[in-house]
């Protein structure tokens, strides 16, 4: 009698891996990862360029001390001083200069400078100069000496303004409503009390 070896089922040959059709590009784009992570892009690619657009339409901020072209001459910030650090007061101080600083913020006066070096001369106001920062508002000057003022060429105004500004070290500048930044530094920065 013959004995027969049991029989080995064979392993099932290999099969090649099934192969999608190619898809089109719009049938891929409907699939829903590649569609959010497309409109993500597009959304920082726009949010960049429009930033990019407005820095390089702004004009730069001349440095503390430095002067920047006005319509009718130069101006120059010649100190940011923290009411605090010498306990000044103007002689007409306003009741808002009187009234405490909330918590995070404190009062500055900035010493600017103002050139008539045009034949028309130059003009200025107080309430055309603003305090602008980033992720800050627009501040508002709360004083003023003088308030209003015009110099022919060759003369210069100087003109103390005070304001209410944040404590935290962020870049301020000043800017004159038409034309002028200056960079007001960050030596006024006190402290959080």
């Amino acid at each position: 009698m013959a004995i027969s070896a049991p029989q080995q089922e064979l392993p099932n040959p290999p099969r090649p891996p099934k192969q999608r059709a190619p898809q089109s590009l719009s049938a891929r784009l409907r699939q829903p990862r590649i569609l959010l992570a497309a409109a993500l892009l597009m959304v920082i690619g726009a949010g960049s360029g429009i930033l990019v657009g407005h820095m390089a339409n702004s004009e730069p901020a001349a440095h503390l001390g430095a002067a920047a072209v006005v319509p009718g001459g130069l101006a120059r910030v010649n100190g940011v001083i923290p009411l605090e650090s010498d306990g000044w007061l103007p002689v007409d101080a306003a009741a808002v200069l009187m009234e405490p600083v909330p918590a995070g913020s404190h009062l500055v006066r900035v010493e600017l400078e103002l050139t008539a070096m045009d034949a028309q001369g130059i003009a200025f106001s107080a309430d055309d100069y603003t305090i602008l920062g980033l992720g800050s508002d627009r501040l508002d000057v709360l004083w003023a000496s003088p308030e209003v003022a015009e110099a022919r060429q060759g003369s210069v105004v100087s003109a103390t303004l005070v304001y209410e500004i944040p404590n935290t070290a962020v870049a301020l500048t000043l800017e004159g409503e038409h034309g002028g930044r200056l960079a007001l530094g960050t030596a006024h920065h006190l402290p959080e009390r």
